[in-house]
């Protein structure tokens, strides 16, 4: 027993010195990296995001990770990274240029792209260009690169999709009718709102014809504006932009199947060049640096340029910005998803402290629990009666919970691509009494009350189950009209005849009342300063922090799994996102307030 412990106590020392060295060496890394950021006299500052740009970058779990099979879980890039980075230098005369490399960006929203776009113009506007360079360019790649002055794709390079590839935007949700029938699998939908598609998956094999109809709406206005953005940074006719699609095959093959040469002459890109061109052209803005040019990559420019610590005057007057983003969850969530309680602790840390006059809270949610949307709506209410404004923004996605949430704020921001609106509630019930029936099995006994067994999925709905399953939907959606009633002056048919469960682009959203004005983040934070009466203000964000302890085992989780041997096929990355958020709604009867159709591909 004494070896034993020997052992265990030879075990702890090991692990204490493996932490403590570990400690040491990040200290170190951290020192020489902020030692290795200074800015060249001059340069080109490369933009260079990858994977999804977002409005907060969640925390991901490293076990999760592994499980899934891949190596980077989806890399996200805060956006708002992008947009300092930018806005600092465009007043920073070292910076002679922006250049794009999109080569790893994955996509976002067009409000997202937006907002960087327009701090792209402030750039251009101080007469520094702005440069896209790359291989080819996907349809999301393509419309951040539209922002840039000057257009290059690589001439030596063979992508499978060269050129510039562009297929429209659309939403193709799965249907498991006819599965679900052949697994005899009883699948019970109770919803309040005709338009309200979420659950139409388990119910059908194809789209309804409300659904097909606010779709086709909805993707239809997106396009429009993707093309005309498109069209106004090219200065080329929209018609040109959607032939260019729809002859594609004729026009690929009358330019000697080139499609970067296509993109040449349809004006879509300026020119074909190779590396070493490139590297002369951005040597001419910059200077040499060995056999390249100079230049900074954004990271390492924020790093050099933007204090860890915001220097804010702590007896100033403040906004705070409170980030919603992901799907809305009840209880503790980390950062990237809507957690109640989480995003209620900051909004009351808002509204307890003296020197903040207003909140802003910026949303980027499909929806979710109504529990979790109350409960942060109330927390925003609740600052309102003290006396505090709240103003909502909308970014990419404020749909069924996110627009819950949003419902009651003193002003409503959205960008025209809003997608927002579908206010409608549903609830989803499997019972499998006719799957155990094929195998022999069957389910019978007794209870107390008309409600024993109301949970077996193993026997038929029971009536009255589903009675009270049905007036907690229709109760709550209700609450929902009386919400949007109350916060946006409307009568409750008005509402109701805006609502059913239908999504809404931003500007059509303005047209129905459902928001009071087009604009984006700052124009949010000018409104909620406006309101609050006050001039001189910062803007802070009010975001959960992970602990150190937290942050520790979150790295050693990380490096733990770093080392283990990758998967061949990821358990969980081969069955479709859609498919496990629905399968845990069916797990227990819950009320959702969830637009799960509505992200458009892009």
């Amino acid at each position: 027993m004494k070896k034993i412990w020997q052992y265990i106590t030879a075990l702890k020392n090991a692990t204490g010195n493996v932490i403590f060295i570990a400690v040491i060496g990040l200290i170190v890394f951290a020192v020489f990296s902020q030692e290795s950021s200074s800015v060249p006299d001059s340069a080109v500052m490369i933009l260079d995001p990858e994977g999804i740009i977002v409005e907060q970058v969640r925390m991901i779990d490293p076990v999760e990770q592994y499980l899934s099979g891949e190596n980077e879980n989806d890399p996200e890039t805060l956006g708002r990274d992008l947009i300092d980075a930018i806005l600092l230098a465009t007043e920073d005369d070292r910076i002679k240029a922006i250049a794009l490399d999109l080569s790893k960006l994955r996509g976002s929203t067009l409000p997202q792209y937006d907002d960087i776009g327009r701090a792209l113009e402030l750039f251009k506007a101080t007469e520094k260009p702005v440069y896209a360079f790359g291989t080819s360019y996907t349809q999301s790649q393509y419309y951040l690169a539209s922002f840039a002055d000057k257009i290059y794709i690589d001439k030596h390079s063979l992508p499978a999709l060269g050129g510039v590839f562009l297929q429209g935007f659309g939403t193709y949700p799965l249907y498991l009718k006819s599965a679900l029938d052949k697994l005899h699998v009883s699948m019970h939908v109770i919803k309040a709102g005709t338009y309200k598609d979420a659950a139409e998956m388990f119910q059908r094999d194809d789209m309804s014809d409300h659904s097909r109809e606010a779709n086709q709406e909805l993707v239809d206005f997106l396009w429009g504006s993707y093309l005309a953005t498109i069209a106004n940074h090219r200065e080329m006719p929209i018609d040109a932009i959607s032939d260019y699609i729809s002859d594609y095959g004729a026009l690929l093959e009358a330019n000697d199947s080139d499609p970067a040469r296509l993109a040449v002459v349809t004006g879509l890109v300026d020119d074909l060049i190779s590396r070493s061109d490139w590297r002369e052209e951005m040597k001419a803005l910059s200077g040499e640096s060995g056999d390249t040019y100079n230049h900074i990559d954004y990271r390492r420019y924020l790093a050099a340029e933007k204090s860890p610590i915001a220097a804010i005057n702590p007896a100033s007057d403040k906004i705070a910005v409170i980030i919603a983003k992901g799907n809305i969850l009840d209880g503790e969530q980390p950062p990237g998803e809507i957690g109640g309680d989480s995003i209620a602790r900051l909004i009351r840390q808002a509204r307890n402290s003296n020197s903040i006059k207003a909140i802003v809270i910026r949303i980027d949610s499909p929806g979710g629990s109504p529990s979790a949307s109350e409960l942060i709506r109330s927390e925003l209410a609740a600052t309102q009666e003290s006396g505090k404004p709240v103003v909502a923004s909308m970014g990419g996605y404020a749909a069924s919970g996110g627009y819950w949430i949003a419902s009651t704020a003193n002003k409503i921001f959205a960008a025209e691509t809003t997608i927002t609106g579908s206010i409608g509630v549903f609830t989803l019930f499997p019972t499998f009494e006719n799957s155990i029936d094929q195998l022999g099995i069957h389910s019978d006994g007794v209870g107390t009350t008309p409600l024993s067994g109301a949970f077996n999925s193993f026997a038929k709905l029971n009536p009255l189950f589903e009675k009270t399953l049905q007036s907690s939907v229709d109760r709550t959606y209700l609450r929902f009209l009386h919400l949007v009633s109350e916060g946006r002056g409307l009568s409750i048919e008005e509402a109701d005849s805006v609502a059913q469960g239908r999504v809404w682009s931003g500007t059509r959203a303005l047209e129905n009342g459902l928001i009071d004005a087009i604009g984006d983040t700052q124009a949010a934070i000018q409104s909620a300063a406006i309101l609050a009466d006050i001039s001189d203000y910062d803007v802070i964000y009010l975001e959960k922090e992970l602990s150190p302890k937290d942050q520790l085992i979150r790295q050693l989780l990380r490096s733990s799994v770093s080392i283990m041997p990758s998967l061949p096929v990821g358990l969980v990355s081969i069955v479709p996102t859609e498919l496990r958020t629905l399968a845990k709604m069916v797990q227990a009867p819950a009320l959702y307030l969830q637009c799960t159709n509505c992200r458009i591909t892009f």
